[in-house]
């Protein structure tokens, strides 16, 4: 009777195990691309034959959305809320500033039926001196 017993623990505690194993696991994915535009959008070019901007620093901006079962995603336009939140962090309005080298990267977390795509868009504020 005590051997079935114990017989029985080992098999649920595999069991357990085993289930945990499976619905802790994920995987995910990364993928970054570098845009060769401003942050709205136009392509824009400046000739710096002087040295007449410093940098500031980096800014970003991040969007998230969930799914489950694959149903969910109510935020249609991750990119676009990124950016937005970028531009808004950098206070652009009304100074000298640019946001350049923006780069997005893209972020998916698959755990059994959940799914977490984070959108990050970096850039690097600079100021023009004239």
């Amino acid at each position: 009777m005590m051997n079935k017993l114990s017989n029985i623990m080992k098999k649920g505690t595999i069991i357990l195990f085993l289930t945990a194993v499976f619905l802790l696991s994920g995987c995910g994915i990364n993928s970054g691309l570098v845009n060769q535009y401003s942050v709205n959008g136009a392509n824009t070019n400046v000739i710096l034959q002087k040295k007449n901007f410093k940098v500031i620093g980096t800014v970003s901006g991040e969007s998230s959305d969930h799914y489950v079962f694959f149903i969910g995603g109510r935020k249609q336009n991750l990119i676009a809320k990124a950016k937005q939140n970028m531009i808004d962090s950098a206070k652009l309005d009304g100074t000298s500033k640019a946001i350049i080298n923006v780069t997005t990267e893209e972020h998916n977390v698959f755990k059994f039926v959940y799914i977490q795509r984070v959108i990050t868009v970096h850039g690097t504020l600079i100021e023009f001196l004239e």
